[in-house]
């Protein structure tokens, strides 16, 4: 396969290396602080390998949250554009007077599609740090829940013991006194 894996992120990339697929070591970065002069940096590269034909695709899987706060996992195509991404809806005019571009329409194209996958990728890199912390959200939430209800077990078990030693001493304290009440009664001389 000729598939080239960049991965953000020490979690992904200990993932594939378990797995014993290569990556690309080119983007050490963490995924936990998302920058655009990050997600810049990786456009321009992943742009110079496809302009130089080392890469016919790009695509981008990352995490994104859906109704309901739950994480799923998305794969979109990002080079080649496809022009039913960026189709116009049916009741635009069409455009009858040709769009003059300076300084060139290939000039144009290239920082349109630069800022197009920087954006992308930014928007991404969020996206995955958003769901991170959200399941970090859970977790915790999940965590204090489970906490209180043992919190709440281990104070019933506690009481339980506590009242029955409070009757164990109830017990020993009567059979205390009903012996000396015994005792006192042997001592007392009938008359």
């Amino acid at each position: 396969s000729n598939t080239r894996l960049f991965v953000i992120g020490e979690v992904g990339r200990q993932h594939f290396r378990r797995k014993g697929i290569a990556i690309e070591e080119d983007f050490l970065y963490s995924a936990g602080a998302p920058t655009i002069d990050r997600a810049r940096l990786i456009a321009h590269s992943l742009l110079r390998l496809y302009d130089r034909g080392e890469l016919k695709k790009i695509y981008i899987v990352y995490s994104n949250l859906s109704k309901g706060f739950l994480v799923e996992n998305r794969c979109t195509r990002l080079l080649p554009l496809h022009k039913d991404h960026f189709s116009a809806p049916d009741f635009e005019k069409a455009v009858e007077d040709p769009f003059e571009f300076l300084p060139s329409p290939e000039a144009v194209l290239k920082q349109v599609i630069h800022r197009y996958l920087s954006g992308f990728i930014y928007s991404a890199f969020v996206d995955s740090y958003c769901c991170e912390q959200s399941e970090r959200m859970q977790a915790m939430d999940s965590a204090s829940q489970n906490a209180d209800k043992l919190l709440a077990e281990l104070s019933i078990e506690y009481n339980h013991l506590r009242q029955a030693a409070i009757t164990q001493e109830i017990t020993e304290i009567s059979a205390g006194a009903r012996a000396q009440k015994r005792n006192d009664s042997k001592e007392v001389p009938s008359l």
